[in-house]
C-alpha cells in the first residue's frame, strides 16, 4: 500500500466512513473508492468539491491527499497541510510515516498536530476502545484531551468547530469507558460535556451521539436508581431518533443506533410489544444502508441488529429466544476490530446457556468471551457473575476449562 492510500484511506477511515458507506455518499461504485485509493484512478474535478467536503478538508488539502508524491515532498520540506496527511497516515498505518518527521516524542508531536493529526488521534481512541483495549484507550486519553483543547484554545474560527466536534467525540469515548466500567454516574457527565460541545459546535450527529450515551449511562446507573433513570433514557432516545428527518447514511445511521438502545430500554421495562417494534424498525433501516457500517463508530448494520436482538432476549429473561436469535448471526462477518460487540454477543450466549444449565456451552463462549476481550471477562459485573455462578454448580457436573477461566477471571482463588 503506498503513502496515496494510507494518506486517503487513513482521512476516510478517522471520520467513521467504511468504503462502502463513502461509495454511498458520492453515489459511486465501490471500486471506484478502491481504485482511487489504490491510486489507479484519480476523481474528476466536478466530484472533488463534494469529496472533500466529506472528508472535511479543503482543495488543497483534497490534493495532497489524492498526489502520490506527498511522501517525497515530506522529505525534504514538509508543509502545515503534508504534515497533517503524514500523521494522519502514521496513526491509522501504525506510526512508519512519523519517521519521516522525526520522532521527538509523543508530547512534541501532539503540540505540532493540528485538525486532521488530531482528528486521527481521536479515530485511534475510537478503535481502541471498540477493539475492546478500555484500559489502553483510558491511558491515552488524558493526551488526546489536551491535543483537543489547544486545538480549540489556539485554532481560528473554523478550526475551533472542527475542535469542538472533536471534544465531543472525546468525551464520547470517556463516556463510553466509564460505563463499561460500571460508573453510570461518570459516564452520565462525560456524555454531558460531549452534548455541550456538539451544540456549540452545531453538530447534530454530535448531538445524536450525546443522547446515545447519556441513555447508556442512565441505563447503568438505573439498577441502584431505579424506574426513573430508565424512563429518563427512554425519553432521550426517543427524543433524538425525532430530531433526525434526513435520509442520508449518516441520520439513518443514528436513527438506527438510537432505536436499537430504545429497543433494549423497552425490554428493560418487561415491554415485549415496544421492543419488538423498535427492534423491527431498527432492522428497516439497517436494510436501508445494507453493510455493517461503523459510521460515527455506531457498527450500526443488519448484524448489529441481530446482536442487539439477543440482548434484548436477555433483558426479557427468555434464554430460549436469546439462543434462537444468535443462531442467525455469523459473527466472524462482523468488520474488523469489533471486538467489544463479538464480547456481547458470546457473553449473551453464555448468559443463556447456563440459564437452561447448559454448563459446557456456556464456558465455550465465555472462553470466546475472553479470547476477543479478555478486559471485559475480567471487569464485567455480568461476566464474572455468569463464571460465580457456574462455579457454584460445578459439583454436580464438572465442566472442563472453567476453573481456569474463574483464575484468570479473578473469581476464583
Amino acid at each position: 500500500m503506498g503513502m496515496q492510500r494510507k494518506a486517503f484511506a487513513a482521512r476516510r477511515e478517522a471520520l467513521g466512513f467504511t468504503q462502502e458507506t463513502f461509495a454511498q455518499q458520492l453515489k459511486v461504485e465501490l471500486s471506484t473508492v478502491g481504485r482511487w485509493e489504490r491510486g489507479t484512478l484519480t476523481p474528476h474535478a466536478w466530484r472533488r468539491p463534494r469529496i472533500a467536503e466529506l472528508l472535511q478538508v479543503s482543495l488543497d488539502e483534497l490534493a495532497a491527499l489524492l498526489n502520490p508524491s506527498v511522501a517525497k515532498l515530506v522529505v525534504r520540506q514538509p508543509s502545515s497541510t503534508q504534515r497533517e496527511v503524514m500523521v494522519d497516515a502514521a496513526l491509522v498505518a501504525g506510526g512508519a510515516a512519523i519517521d519521516v518527521l522525526g520522532r521527538r516524542g509523543e508530547e512534541s508531536l501532539c503540540r505540532r498536530m493540528d485538525r486532521a493529526g488530531v482528528s486521527a488521534r481521536v479515530a485511534d481512541l475510537h478503535r481502541r476502545y471498540q477493539a475492546a483495549r478500555y484500559a489502553d484507550a483510558a491511558r491515552r486519553l488524558p493526551s488526546v484531551r489536551e491535543a483537543v483543547d489547544a486545538l480549540i484554545d489556539n485554532g481560528s474560527a473554523h478550526r475551533r468547530q472542527e475542535g469542538l466536534r472533536l471534544r465531543c467525540s472525546v468525551e464520547i469515548v470517556a463516556a463510553k469507558l466509564a460505563t463499561k466500567a460500571g460508573d453510570g454516574e461518570a459516564g452520565l457527565a462525560a456524555a454531558e460535556l460531549a452534548r455541550l460541545a456538539a451544540e456549540e459546535a452545531e453538530d447534530i450527529f454530535g448531538v445524536a451521539a450525546a443522547a446515545y450515551q447519556r441513555a447508556c449511562a442512565l441505563l447503568r446507573s438505573s439498577s441502584t436508581e431505579g424506574v426513573a433513570r430508565i424512563n429518563d433514557a427512554e425519553k432521550l432516545a426517543v427524543s433524538a431518533v425525532t430530531s433526525l428527518r434526513g435520509q442520508d447514511p449518516q441520520s439513518v445511521t443514528w436513527r438506527g443506533a438510537l432505536t436499537l438502545i430504545g429497543s433494549v430500554i423497552a425490554a428493560r421495562r418487561a415491554d415485549h410489544g415496544e421492543a419488538d417494534e423498535r427492534l423491527k424498525h431498527a432492522d428497516e433501516l439497517a436494510q436501508r444502508l445494507g453493510v455493517d457500517g461503523n459510521i460515527g463508530w455506531t457498527a450500526f448494520g443488519p448484524s448489529n441488529v441481530l446482536i442487539h436482538r439477543t440482548s434484548v432476549a436477555v433483558a426479557l429473561d427468555d434464554p430460549h429466544r436469546a439462543l434462537a436469535t444468535a443462531e442467525q448471526l455469523d459473527i466472524t462477518g462482523l468488520p474488523a476490530g469489533l471486538n467489544g460487540r463479538q464480547a456481547q454477543f458470546h457473553l449473551d450466549s453464555a448468559w443463556a446457556h447456563t440459564q437452561l444449565a447448559e454448563d459446557p456451552q456456556a464456558v465455550i463462549h465465555l472462553l470466546e468471551t475472553e479470547r476477543v476481550a479478555p478486559e471485559l471477562v475480567r471487569t464485567n459485573p455480568n461476566a464474572r457473575s455468569l463464571i460465580a455462578d457456574l462455579l457454584a454448580r460445578e459439583r454436580r457436573q464438572e465442566v472442563p476449562a472453567l476453573r481456569g477461566l474463574a483464575l484468570r477471571a479473578g473469581v476464583a482463588v
